[in-house]
């Protein structure tokens, strides 16, 4: 038996790219859809009221509402439809009024493309405890955009989005901010010990106390996740998403290696490929649902 969260259950999902003036006709359909622009440009009508998405836009349409959309320019989305229980769908009635607005926070905006990535894990290897997980993921996103208190400034919770939260259960690290704040820039042990006033022996012990590994290793794997998100999500050049991230173009592929077990091209070959459509739920047809 697979086990899936008591209040949302996702059905699919997507992250695929679509070609400028593809476009999907007026429709409504029993399950509720959100979609996240990540380039491009969208036109979308919910309920008859036209919206145009920009990067980083999200629109969230309810069960039973008539909605259209197409595009502008190429474009790619995350796509996720969804069931919601009735005690959860009313504890949302407030994002359903007002269906599109902008995340701005960084960290908010990288764990949509963590879920792709999760789900395509799961595709892959069918781990039956990523489905629960993939659903309390989504639910929590849209319980942060809930009580965000405006809709347009997203909340900046990084203790639910760093690559370290589950290490970290809530706590606070300033040093892993700085490094998340600043991994695009030269980050050396000195550089570190002169923000934070601690010899470099203490913040290599602190590092392994609290995240058992080193300052240095924290430093790779956060630009490891960022590059990612940028290999599957924009058509940038390896060099360029190297240097965006802090790395040389030759350091930065012989440390993906070492951390993907795949060189960068391939990386974003495979992973556009499989994040095109991604069912989480055996039942759902996605050629009779667009």
């Amino acid at each position: 038996m697979v086990l899936r969260d008591s209040q949302l259950v996702i059905l699919w999902m997507s992250g695929k790219g679509y070609s400028k003036d593809f476009e999907i006709k007026q429709h409504r359909h029993d399950f509720y859809q959100l979609q996240y622009l990540i380039a491009g440009e969208e036109n979308i009508a919910i309920n008859q009221q036209p919206y145009t998405l920009k990067p980083n836009y999200i629109a969230l349409m309810d069960s039973y509402v008539y909605h259209s959309y197409s595009f502008n320019k190429a474009s790619k989305l995350i796509d996720i439809k969804f069931n919601l229980s009735k005690e959860l769908r009313h504890l949302l009635t407030a994002l359903f009024e007002q269906p599109v607005f902008v995340v701005n926070d960084a960290l908010l905006r990288n764990s949509f493309s963590q879920l792709v990535e999760q789900a395509v894990s799961y595709q892959t290897h069918e781990n039956p405890e990523l489905l629960i997980d993939l659903d309390t993921q989504v639910k929590l996103l849209l319980l942060q955009l809930l009580h965000t208190s405006s809709k347009s400034t997203v909340p900046n919770k990084k203790e639910s989005t760093s690559v370290f939260s589950e290490i970290l259960n809530g706590n606070h690290f300033p040093m892993l901010d700085f490094l998340e704040q600043n991994y695009s820039q030269e980050i050396t042990l000195d550089l570190i010990s002169q923000e934070f006033h601690y010899s470099k022996g203490q913040i290599i012990k602190m590092f392994s106390e609290t995240l058992h590994q080193t300052p240095m290793q924290v430093l790779q794997k956060i630009r490891i996740q960022h590059a990612k998100y940028l290999l599957t999500n924009t058509d940038f050049s390896i060099g360029k998403i190297a240097n965006m991230v802090g790395f040389s173009d030759n350091y930065f592929t012989k440390i993906f290696f070492k951390y993907e077990h795949q060189v960068p091209n391939k990386y974003r070959l495979t992973s556009k490929k499989m994040n095109d459509d991604i069912v989480l739920n055996t039942s759902f047809d996605i050629s009779t649902q667009p």
